[in-house]
């Protein structure tokens, strides 16, 4: 718990949007596939089913992804698909020792590598715009750690626990702060605007599930607040999104598994 828990506060906001594109092929062609399952763990591992990729003979060291000419070793896709798959033992409830899952893990390789694009084209734009991030604001997110964590002793358990050290720590924290900035600068993101037709649309699909579920109907003035902030949160994704897959498009990326 303590892995995820870390994990998620580093990368802050932006974790959200890794998952997603993630969770695409390498073409868009199979998006559906992040759809959000509730079902049983084979309904959520046929959903999940992609073309195992060919991983024999890789080394530590060798380069698997070529992002903009800069290269990422076989031993960093290693660790975002264990993170991929801790992700998902979470999400899903999934058991890997269980044989059925065994053809979930395919989807996890694929979104490991998403991950990775996603995350290293985002930073090499951030550097690029010339975004900065200085050593006291990584302090000041390193103390908040500690707050989280009860104190130096728990972040220490929870870096221990996540393989970190001092200093991958504040690189990590370094980069994803310049990824948010990113997005700041170059996305109005605090001028979002909800109509009242998108609210009562909103509301009346609460109402059907309500219906469906039993449970007794809140008013649209009760509600009104929360729907707001859903339907921003949700337009707020869409316009990071759509700019994360603009740099996406407009980089060159090699793949050096088949």
């Amino acid at each position: 718990m303590l892995k995820k828990k870390l994990f998620t506060m580093m990368i802050l906001a932006v974790t959200a949007l890794f998952v997603l594109s993630a969770c695409s092929d390498d073409n868009g062609e199979n998006a559906d596939d992040n759809n959000d399952t509730t079902g049983s763990q084979e309904e959520t591992a046929g959903e999940m089913q992609q073309q195992e990729m060919d991983l024999e003979g890789f080394e530590d060291s060798d380069t698997f992804l070529r992002i903009n000419g800069e290269e990422i070793t076989f031993a960093e896709y290693q660790q975002e698909f264990e993170r991929s798959k801790e992700m998902a033992e979470m999400q899903y409830g999934i058991d890997f020792d269980d044989e059925d899952a065994a053809m979930i893990l395919p989807q996890l390789q694929h979104q490991a590598v998403e991950s990775l694009i996603t995350e290293n084209v985002m930073f090499q734009e951030a550097r690029d715009q010339g975004i900065e991030v200085s050593d006291d604001e990584v302090e000041e997110n390193i103390e908040a750690l500690k707050e989280q964590f009860d104190g130096e002793e728990g972040l220490a358990q929870a870096m221990e626990a996540e393989g970190l050290t001092e200093e991958s720590l504040r690189e990590y924290l370094r980069e994803n702060m310049m990824i948010e900035s990113l997005l700041s600068r170059n996305l109005d993101l605090d001028n979002i605007e909800v109509t009242e037709e998108e609210k009562q649309d909103y509301y009346g699909q609460l109402q059907e599930s309500w219906e469906e579920q039993g449970q007794e109907e809140a008013s649209f003035e009760e509600v009104e607040p929360q729907i707001t902030q859903q339907l921003q949160q949700q337009k707020v994704q869409e316009k990071q999104m759509s700019y994360i897959q603009e740099l996406i498009a407009e980089s060159e990326i090699e793949r050096m598994y088949q």
